[in-house]
């Protein structure tokens, strides 16, 4: 029996459009990963909020804002103020 290669995303792709809803589905995924990478991203905007609050506060720790979501970073922001 031949294995499959999963990970290999234009095989993937064709093999979803060939499902009678592939492309409504393919569109959904795309959507999702989307949103996904926007809100792993951090805003430098928040980033920058968020580091001058710190530093205002004279705290100690500062956490990494960086490795945080937008709404991780809003969160600390709303609980630090």
């Amino acid at each position: 029996m031949k294995q499959k290669n999963f990970h290999d995303p234009l095989g993937l792709l064709k093999k979803l459009l060939d499902h009678p809803h592939g492309l409504e589905l393919a569109n959904v995924v795309y959507q999702l990963h989307k949103d996904l990478q926007t809100d792993t991203q951090s805003n430098s905007q928040l980033v920058a909020i968020a580091l001058n609050q710190a530093k205002t506060q004279g705290l100690n720790y500062i956490p990494y804002f960086k490795q945080m979501t937008n709404d991780e970073i809003r969160m600390w922001i709303t609980q630090n103020s």
